[in-house]
C-alpha cells in the first residue's frame, strides 16, 4: 500500500493521501505507519491520514475530479 501510494503521489503531486476501508480499519496504525514510512524514504512531503468513515466517501471523491476544473481546482479527467 505504500509502495503504491508513494508512486502515486509522484505521479499526481498530491499533498494529502487518505486510506481506509474494513482492512485499514482493522488495524489503522500498522496501515498509516507504513504509508508515512514509504513516503518519508522516498523524500515525498505528503501527509498520510485516516480517510473520515462515511458511505459516500468514494461517491464524493468521484464527483470532486470529475467537477474539478467547474470550481476552479484544475482540469477534470
Amino acid at each position: 500500500l505504500g509502495v503504491g501510494a508513494a508512486g502515486l503521489v509522484r505521479l499526481l503531486d498530491v499533498d494529502r493521501v487518505l486510506i481506509g476501508g474494513r482492512t485499514v480499519l482493522g488495524a489503522p496504525e500498522t496501515y498509516l505507519a507504513g504509508v508515512r514510512d514509504e513516503l518519508a524514504g522516498g523524500g515525498e512531503a505528503a501527509g498520510c491520514e485516516l480517510a473520515p468513515r462515511g458511505g459516500r466517501l468514494v461517491a464524493e471523491g468521484a464527483a470532486e475530479l470529475a467537477l474539478a476544473a467547474l470550481f476552479g481546482r484544475g482540469p477534470a479527467i
